[in-house]
């Protein structure tokens, strides 16, 4: 094979490699689109970009397989170069609406609504003054990539720390050196008529004979840096709503530990151990509460005064409390009140004196001492029994003191 037999099947194969390389990009993306559950715009436009860029390769693929045509209509190769500079056009284009959709949140609607008609009025101006010499039409192409793709890595490589990534960083580099390429493919492009740069022992000569296999490299990196981005993204959304969720658990846990009614802990709190951590393995005192005259002020007043009357309980006993006692509502209007490293001297005149302060409290209680906590269960057993003792004798003295009113009264 000669010299320029070999150059040609180096490009052929170049050609077919980039072709099929943007294909499976532009499958790639398609199928990263479909699984997100909230498409990225950004990421919309870099796909329609890589289809746009498969429509310019086959312009220059059609040059390839029909030789014989391009050669003797002389239509052909202009409308092929058309192609090609259309759908070249029109990928950066949508790489760029793309990219200022990441990096500044314009709408790309608003950019492409008039740089699609600029990109193919220019790709028809360029064929038309190219003529049927490919490498003419690149020339005119030069400016309309490297201006582009300049300002897509300044702004993807200018993000705020906060915002620059892995992917923002590696796709604003590999932006930048398809740039310094491009100019680079445009001077060999101008100077090969030059004798002294003139193929095959130019010095640009090199790039000229394998820039298919050049762009196919640049290629996979910024498909690889997009699709960097898109991850960082979805990792990001992920992140956030396992926080959201993680929330929302810890409001309905907490929700679940709490009396709706009083605000206080409930039983099922307790024996999950929550908020029992205070007690760790310090001695201390169990005391159950127990109100007298529950049934009395329901009956007479209505179940909204009950209910009242047992906010102001847990009220008045938190006043008289510190911030590492505890106090469960442990069912109806039974209370228990755990005091690490405290004696029952101790808190239970204390807890008798912030009840006596408050009338309309009718309480009986019951206290016991507790040496760590594999002993509180029995602590709070003792505790429940002097209680019910306190109310049965609270109750003789309520009912001694009713038949003394009546003995009393007249007639």
């Amino acid at each position: 094979m000669t010299r320029d037999e070999v150059g040609a099947l180096v490009a052929v194969i170049g050609l077919l490699s980039q072709t099929g390389t943007a294909l499976l990009l532009v499958c790639l993306f398609a199928a990263l689109l479909r699984s997100h559950p909230r498409p990225q715009s950004y990421f919309r436009q870099w796909t329609r970009g890589w289809a746009a860029l498969v429509v310019a390769l086959a312009g220059v693929g059609v040059q390839y397989a029909f030789p014989h045509a391009m050669a003797t209509r002389p239509l052909a190769p202009r409308a092929a170069n058309l192609v090609y500079q259309a759908g070249k056009l029109l990928f950066v284009a949508c790489l760029f609406a793309g990219t200022l959709n990441y990096t500044r949140g314009s709408r790309p609607r608003t950019f492409l609504r008039w740089a699609v008609p600029a990109a193919l009025g220019y790709a028809l101006a360029s064929a038309i003054l190219a003529g049927p010499f490919l490498n003419a039409v690149m020339i005119f192409q030069t400016p309309l990539v490297v201006g582009p793709f300049v300002a897509c890595a300044w702004l993807l490589l200018r993000l705020p720390a906060s915002r620059s990534t892995l992917g923002s960083r590696t796709t604003g580099v590999v932006f930048v050196t398809v740039a310094a390429l491009w100019i680079l493919y445009a001077v060999a492009f101008a100077f090969e008529g030059v004798p002294a740069w003139r193929p095959p022992d130019g010095p640009l000569y090199f790039l000229l004979e394998y820039n298919s296999f050049f762009d196919l490299l640049l290629q996979v990196l910024l498909g690889y840096g997009m699709v960097v981005l898109l991850m960082e993204d979805v990792g990001r959304e992920n992140a956030d709503a396992r926080s959201q969720l993680a929330l929302a658990h810890d409001r309905l846990r907490q929700v679940s530990l709490y009396d709706a009614l009083t605000g206080a802990l409930n039983r099922r709190a307790f024996e999950e151990g929550a908020a029992l951590e205070a007690l760790g393995a310090r001695y201390g005192t169990a005391l159950m509460l127990d109100m007298d005259n529950l049934k009395q002020v329901n009956d007479t007043h209505g179940h909204a005064a009950g209910d009242e009357l047992l906010r102001r309980l847990v009220e008045t006993v938190r006043r008289c409390v510190r911030p590492l006692d505890r106090v469960y509502r442990w069912g109806g209007d039974e209370f228990l009140l755990l005091f690490p490293a405290a004696r029952p001297d101790e808190v239970v005149p204390r807890v008798r004196d912030a009840i006596a302060a408050a009338a309309e409290l009718e309480v009986s209680l019951g206290a016991a001492a507790f040496s760590g906590t594999e002993d509180l269960p029995a602590a709070i057993e003792r505790a429940d029994r002097a209680m019910y003792e306190e109310k049965t004798r609270n109750r003789a003295e309520r009912a001694r003191a009713a038949e003394t009113v009546l003995l009393a009264e007249p007639g």
